[in-house]
């Protein structure tokens, strides 16, 4: 009997190994018996060839074998004795006894023996080592990046490769199927530790996920999701981060945890999706404007301004001195852009956005079809002259075809709580994207 190489662990369904007894001598027409039994832990340490190996026989768990006498007759060159291999056990048996000594050699050991017959000495022992290969499947790449309004269609596919490491040839089928990783922490680890904020793939986005197919003799595969325009909102980069799932036609296939992230950029497009403001596009429920000066908002003209009226107390605790504008079509996601004033002494703070998709809102003051889209940060300080502010893109589920840039606070407060008349706000430029 000779030493094999390496024996690869792994699957679920047992690996059978063939032995071949050989019978030699000058009469190759002879008959001969032989038996070859599996030693036990004593039998090797006992035996002065292998102290010091730090050998650790398996146990009868992890195979099947039954030792039976081998008949060699005339015509016989040799007898083959087989047994089956169970990975998941022997994967089993080193994770429960590695920690006795992490230098264990596991083994199963095979000794031929003859009732009658001279057997060779030095190849009477078969020590079948299992060096223990860990497969695991990994995404090839960490990340994509894709803008969509580079992209014809209202469908689209996106594939993430995958590879086996193993250092061997795959010679398994199997599939390996990945999934949305929709956590907080896994769009927040992202989003820290790259400086974004991009927001999590919508579920109504998502039309299906393709598992990839792993075949015998290849190494790598690809898994596929397929994502939908309709789901999506244009102005924001949304996150897709995919994970593998647990192999599970082979246990003992590992995944690895690294997440592949597929970026998608939907930006507003700064032409197709500007709204063409004139000045029938803003209105004054109120009546707390400057009579003619949405002109100054969109003539490309930083020198002159729109304004509030400052000499009386305007504004409400809800809205405080608004502005409103028509943007001429039902949209879902709206950004704008100013430039405050020269000398900036009425720059707008306090900003929030509402919308509406209500007609009566252009005429009626006290209309509750308004709603909240959200607070505006980051906007320049008062006295900052000529300074161009870009809102971040706010997204509704509900559409809208007006909205109302409600600001509480200019050169003093605009909310109506100001006690004399002079508290106004303004700026020089205005533009509006919406989709």
């Amino acid at each position: 009997m000779a030493a094999p190489g390496t024996v690869l662990l792994s699957g679920r369904i047992p690996l059978t190994r063939c032995y071949a007894v050989v019978k030699t001598g000058s009469n190759p027409e002879a008959t001969a018996q032989a038996q070859v039994k599996i030693m036990s832990q004593a039998e090797v340490d006992k035996d002065t060839r292998y102290q010091g190996n730090n050998y650790k026989v398996l146990s009868s768990a992890c195979y099947t074998y039954k030792s039976e006498p081998l008949e060699l007759t005339s015509a016989d060159a040799y007898k083959q004795v087989k047994m089956k291999l169970s990975p998941a056990k022997i994967l089993e048996e080193i994770a429960e006894t590695k920690d006795e000594n992490p230098n264990y050699v596991y083994i199963i050991p095979f000794r031929l023996s003859s009732p009658n017959d001279q057997v060779n000495q030095d190849k009477k022992d078969l020590i079948l080592k299992l060096n223990v290969t860990k497969l695991s499947i990994y995404f090839k790449k960490g990340s994509q990046t894709v803008n969509l309004n580079t992209v014809t269609g209202d469908e689209w596919a996106f594939e993430a490769g995958m590879a086996m490491v193993s250092g061997v040839q795959n010679t398994w089928n199997f599939t390996a199927q990945i999934e949305v990783d929709r956590s907080d922490e896994a769009l927040n680890t992202y989003n820290t530790a790259n400086g974004t904020a991009y927001l999590m793939i919508p579920e109504a986005a998502i039309v299906n996920i393709n598992e990839g197919v792993f075949e015998a003799g290849n190494n790598e595969a690809a898994a596929a999701i397929r994502i939908r325009r309709a789901g999506l909102a244009k102005g924001y980069t949304y996150l897709v981060p995919l994970k593998l799932k647990p192999i599970t036609e082979i246990e003992t296939i590992s995944i690895n945890e690294k997440l592949h992230y597929i970026i998608l950029e939907y930006p507003l497009d700064p032409e197709a999706d500007r709204i063409e403001l004139t000045t029938s596009s803003f209105f004054d429920v109120y009546g707390w404007h400057i009579s003619n000066d949405y002109g100054n908002l969109i003539d490309n003209n930083n020198e002159t301004h729109f304004e509030t009226q400052y000499w009386a107390i305007t504004g409400n605790a809800t809205y405080g001195t608004p502005l409103d504008v028509r943007i001429g079509k039902e949209v879902h996601s709206v950004m704008f852009e100013y430039t405050t004033r020269g000398g900036g002494n009425t720059n707008p703070q306090d900003i929030s956005l509402w919308a509406s998709n209500y007609d009566e809102v252009t005429t009626n003051s006290e209309s509750a079809k308004w709603f909240k889209l959200g607070d505006v940060s980051g906007v320049p300080a008062r006295y900052e002259a000529h300074k161009k502010y870009s809102s971040k893109v706010f997204v509704s589920s509900e559409p809208f075809k007006y909205i109302r840039i409600a600001v509480k606070t200019g050169n003093e407060p605009v909310d109506g709580t100001g006690t004399t008349a002079g508290g106004c706000w303004g700026m020089a430029e205005l533009k509006i994207w919406a989709n």
